[in-house]
């Protein structure tokens, strides 16, 4: 067969998310108890979706519609992220397939996306990504005659398909980036339900709800989200090792700048010589990061071509404006985006100091929601970076009563309730 998948099958995109939508209702809507928080859950997330493929399907001219569609999305996981707090107790929802079902749709749904990853070209996963960064060609970044001989050697022994062989250097790393945080965030999902939640099933539904979701497509080669994020899941996972929570943390934020956020709200979770261990690991991080991009320009230009963003391009930067028309916020005056800012900073700072002692599901609610929140001052392509929080979210809708909580600064295990 001749062009994709998907044209030759006659399912065009509003088929396939219709699809989707359908998998995840099959596979986690609760029937029998219709009024669920779950239930609310699930078609939250395909809230945006509308948004996003308007966007896709505009890739001239982006209508401040579907902006305004995705800031109210982002509005009503805002608020959803913040009620969590109030969810001391939920039920322990089991979905409709049982493990050995989960895992083998997983691995074939992952496995599938990982082909794709690899193979896709380069113009279609940028029209398929509303938030590819404006204004960039990743395959002019880098200057090919630069390319380190030691990623030239790599890239030649590597066991990847000929076709990927043919790119450009920093395309096949930024590909290869894309597929390890895929199969990273798949594994740290299921680790988290597995070690933090006590329940092997709802780690596996949660990855599988990860691969169904029609946003993990649309991103499907955005190593600039996709990292990030998988940096932030291995961090909750591993949240009672402040050094290593830090770096990861300071790593995800470096990598772009709508992660800055994360580190004073973790710096507030780690009491006690975890606060001062998590913090300065992640400072150094971020600083490393900024010194290395400030003073070598070809470390700069290859993280950009690996799909990091920049302080600019997140409207950090005094008198910057995006290279094209692809923002809500290109053509209006900065002076209306700053109390945005200082909004999202106020949030911040609430969010720190309360609640004074956070659980870890309390934890991983106020990192969705600072991430959600980024999506409204964000310089070039705001409300599109839906992948940062996704799987964050999808921790926060399947986890059942909070099962770890600190006690003067000790890291202690509670029985995971499973009420009905």
């Amino acid at each position: 067969m001749n062009g994709s998948l998907v044209a030759d099958l006659g399912l065009g995109p509003e088929v396939w998310l219709i699809l989707s939508l359908l998998g995840c209702v099959t596979l986690f809507f609760k029937f029998s108890r219709f009024w669920s928080v779950r239930n609310l859950d699930l078609l939250l997330l395909f809230a945006l979706a509308p948004g996003m493929m308007w966007i896709s399907g505009n890739p001239v001219d982006h209508p401040w519609s579907a902006y305004l569609w995705l800031f109210a999305g982002s509005l009503l996981w805002l608020v959803r992220c913040l009620a969590d707090l109030g969810l001391r107790r939920r039920p322990l929802l089991e979905p409709n397939l049982n493990m050995s079902g989960l895992v083998c749709l997983s691995a074939g749904l992952l496995g599938l996306l990982l082909v794709e990853t690899v193979s896709l070209p380069v113009e279609d996963g940028a029209a398929r990504n509303p938030a590819e960064p404006s204004g960039r060609d990743d395959r002019a970044t880098v200057d090919p005659d630069k390319t380190p001989p030691a990623v030239t050697k790599m890239i030649r022994i590597a066991p990847l398909p000929s076709s990927l062989k043919r790119e450009l250097p920093q395309v096949i790393v930024s590909r290869v980036l894309a597929s390890l945080a895929h199969v990273g965030l798949v594994c740290t999902l299921v680790g988290i339900g597995w070690r933090l939640f006590e329940r092997p099933l709802t780690g596996t539904a949660m990855a599988a709800c990860y691969l169904l979701i029609p946003y993990t497509r649309m991103a499907v080669v955005d190593s600039g989200q996709l990292v990030p994020a998988a940096l932030i899941t291995t961090a909750v996972l591993f949240h009672d090792r402040p050094v290593m929570a830090g770096a990861l943390i300071g790593l995800a934020a470096g990598w772009i700048p709508a992660c800055l956020g994360l580190i004073p709200l973790w710096a507030g979770y780690s009491f006690g010589r975890g606060t001062l261990r998590f913090t300065l690991a992640a400072v150094a991080v971020v600083a490393t990061c900024a010194l290395l991009g400030w003073m070598v320009p070809e470390v700069a230009a290859w993280a950009s071509a690996l799909g990091a963003r920049s302080v600019a391009e997140a409207g950090l930067l005094p008198h910057f404006e995006p290279r094209s028309l692809a923002s809500f916020w290109v053509g209006i005056d900065s002076s209306y985006r700053l109390p945005v800012l200082i909004a999202y900073l106020a949030l911040t700072i609430f969010v720190t100091i309360w609640p004074v002692r956070k659980s870890l599901g309390e934890l991983i609610a106020l990192s969705a929601a600072i991430l959600v929140a980024s999506q409204f001052w964000y310089l070039d392509k705001g409300g599109t970076l839906v992948m940062l929080y996704i799987p964050l979210v999808l921790a926060m809708m399947f986890r059942p009563t909070t099962p770890a909580r600190r006690s003067n600064g000790v890291f202690t295990r509670q029985t995971v309730s499973q009420t009905s």
